[in-house]
């Protein structure tokens, strides 16, 4: 990761540490996720919930939408991983690649944003998993503007997914952060405080007690999807849960 540490957890170091070489491996992380199709998360079918004990709740994660919606989209998500951003609508070159296989693929978030979250009927909740690693700065930005609006950090979200090979760059996601009219006073002050390590460790605990590995991974009403899949497996789970 460049220019950016988290120090005050020993594991996280280390693997932050471990991104300053994994830098130059990004390229080879993602041609090798096209090949072993996502890292195995990404064709297949929607997921049964085989675990009736999922602790998912949203305390102070970012929402995007009606806080009231009857549907609630769980996200665990990587700013560093391209599989994450192809589901965002982001990384042509992985959504090449998804389409290449099945022409018919579709982003599943923008789309699920148009008709459901902007239609007040579902609601996106970020929560971090690690997936690539290499992204840390850009979620310590993304944790700090979430202090100052859900608003500003979901337009965050969107340009560090549109920016990827940049979420590491710790200047570049402040200056990203700028761009949208952010508090740059608070935000100095958020991440010389440290706080968004305790808020990373929340958010790493719950996908532990969820056993979630691998990103991205969603949880809708508690029905989980594994991957970048296409957007009308999700429509599917919506609307049966809508129906009930």
């Amino acid at each position: 990761m460049e220019n950016f540490q988290m120090p005050r957890d020993e594991r996280t170091i280390k693997n932050s540490n471990k991104a300053l070489w994994i830098t130059g491996l990004i390229v080879a992380l993602i041609v090798a996720g096209i090949i072993t199709n996502g890292f195995g998360l990404i064709t297949g079918n929607v997921v049964a919930n085989n675990n009736p004990n999922l602790t998912l709740e949203i305390g102070n994660s970012p929402v995007l939408g009606n806080l009231n919606a009857s549907i609630t989209i769980y996200e665990f998500s990587d700013f560093s991983c391209p599989y994450c951003a192809a589901a965002d609508g982001e990384n042509p070159q992985v959504i090449a690649s998804l389409k290449s296989r099945d022409a018919s693929w579709q982003a599943p978030i923008p789309l699920v944003i148009e008709n459901y979250v902007k239609t007040g009927k579902a609601k996106i909740v970020f929560k971090y998993a690690a997936g690539h690693g290499s992204g840390l700065a850009a979620l310590a930005v993304g944790y700090g503007l979430k202090e100052q609006s859900n608003e500003l950090f979901w337009k965050f979200h969107d340009l560090a997914f549109a920016n990827q090979a940049d979420t590491g760059n710790i200047d570049k996601m402040k200056s990203t952060a700028q761009s949208l009219g952010a508090d740059m006073t608070k935000l100095n002050a958020y991440l010389s405080s440290g706080k968004y390590e305790q808020r990373m460790k929340e958010d790493l605990a719950m996908t532990k007690e969820n056993d979630i590995q691998g990103t991205p991974i969603f949880f809708i009403n508690g029905q989980v999807i594994e991957g970048a899949q296409s957007y009308p497996s999700f429509e599917k789970i919506i609307k049966q849960e809508l129906a009930r």
